[in-house]
């Protein structure tokens, strides 16, 4: 369990709790349990949840190992009659407890719960062995060896493996293994095997259970993920607020030196009008320099009249209320490196 967070080891402890009361509580309602937990033979007819599986894995044509497959099944061709007793009883004891097995679009078997859902598979055990040659592959051999001794002693030289035989034999042993995969390494335990004392047809139970416990610490480490995505977001989200306020800042004082620049332009060109002689026939050039700075004037004053400096406030929200960038908890914390969000 060094893998697991403390909220997901206390999940996985909630469950196991919960487990133990559900058996307690199958114990309790069903006292000859033992006769309902009997391995039932499939025939023709296997459960509905995994006849698909059933279905191909019948159909399915051996290969050169000897091995048939169907999607998350993978057993030596002599084994399959037992893969599907197996997989009869899993449908079984999981409509039993309230659970269901599907397949997903590849035919993949499903378990689901309320809480979640992991993907199952069963296994054959495969084991590499070197291969012991009979006697009829040494007597092969030996003469592949004079045949090779000869052609060297004509200068035709040629390489390569001279034994007639595989290096090594693939040898289904019977082993099985059911296993569940949700797709994370949590330290919590994934397979049941084929053992000394128990075979798999007698752990349905404590796989499921198994099941059970691996969906649930999936499930807080879910909701974990989710709160600290949304920590992550709203935080990111705080940042942009805090950055666009720093940029109103610099917007409001831009627009107020501005306002006090373009001030001090009216007064000075009011000053400078009412300042520079005036005569009855002024020259055209000296005519037009007075009619231009007197449209500058009036240019100047209606962009600062109240009307018009509410009007711009408002369209670039720089005093609105309420506060569109306003952050009730405050500045956000800095950033302290690259990958701080």
């Amino acid at each position: 369990m060094g893998f697991l967070s403390e909220s997901v080891m206390a999940a996985v402890a909630a469950s196991k709790s919960a487990l133990i009361a559900a058996k307690a509580e199958r114990r309790k309602s069903a006292p000859l349990s033992a006769a309902c937990l009997a391995l039932e033979e499939p025939g023709d007819s296997p459960h509905k949840w995994i006849s698909a599986a059933v279905k191909q894995l019948r159909k399915a044509k051996p290969d050169d190992d000897g091995v048939v497959k169907a999607p998350g099944i993978i057993v030596h061709e002599r084994s399959r009659e037992r893969a599907i007793l197996i997989l009869h009883n899993l449908a079984r004891t999981c409509e039993e407890r309230g659970s269901e097995l599907s397949t997903d679009e590849r035919g993949q078997l499903i378990f689901k719960a309320d809480i979640g859902s992991g993907s199952i598979a069963l296994l054959e055990e495969r084991r590499r062995f070197k291969h012991i040659p009979t006697a009829e592959e040494s007597v092969e051999h030996g003469k592949i060896l004079a045949k090779r001794q000869r052609e060297r002693e004509r200068g035709d030289w040629s390489f390569g493996r001279t034994e007639p035989w595989p290096e090594y034999d693939i040898v289904y042993t019977g082993k099985f293994t059911l296993t569940c995969d949700n797709g994370s390494g949590d330290g919590l335990r994934k397979s049941w095997s084929d053992g000394k004392s128990q075979s798999v047809e007698n752990m349905l139970d404590a796989f499921l259970d198994g099941i059970k416990l691996i969906i649930s610490a999936e499930a807080e480490r879910r909701r974990i993920y989710a709160e600290k995505e949304r920590q992550r977001k709203a935080l990111q989200h705080r940042r942009h607020l805090a950055e666009q306020r720093v940029d109103r800042e610099k917007n409001r004082l831009a627009y107020l030196d501005w306002i006090a620049q373009t001030r001090r332009e009216v007064d000075s060109l009011r000053a400078t009008i009412n300042a520079v002689p005036m005569t009855a026939n002024l020259p055209p050039d000296y005519q037009r320099m007075i009619e231009w700075a007197g449209s500058r004037l009036s240019e100047l004053e209606e962009q600062t009249t109240v009307k018009k400096i509410q009007a711009t406030l408002v369209e670039r929200q720089l005093y609105a209320d309420p506060d569109p960038l306003f952050d009730p908890e405050g500045e956000p914390p800095a950033k302290v490196n690259y990958w701080d969000y």
